[in-house]
């Protein structure tokens, strides 16, 4: 990769260590790799989602969405999702 030194100077992990993670993560199945990237994309929508109610402690579960939308996809599709929904 272009970036590998970059990244590996920036990183508090030593080079064993990330060569290990990475034979290690070779030799998983593709379907548990799958299903351990499924499982963070879901925690990460969930903690976004957590944030976005934190933020916002009195929204609508729609406005909430809208919010989501917009910090996770950007303004401009949030208001075509907002528009959709009836929401601005």
């Amino acid at each position: 990769m272009a970036h590998e030194g970059a990244r590996s100077q920036l990183s508090d992990t030593t080079p064993r260590a990330r060569q290990r993670y990475i034979e290690r993560l070779r030799a998983t199945p593709p379907r548990e790799r799958l299903a351990r990237a499924l499982r963070l994309s879901e925690q990460v929508r969930e903690a976004t989602l957590a944030d976005v109610r934190r933020q916002h402690p009195t929204a609508s579960e729609e406005e909430v969405a809208v919010a989501f939308v917009r910090r996770v996809y950007g303004d401009r599709l949030a208001d075509r999702f907002a528009a959709r929904h009836t929401l601005r």
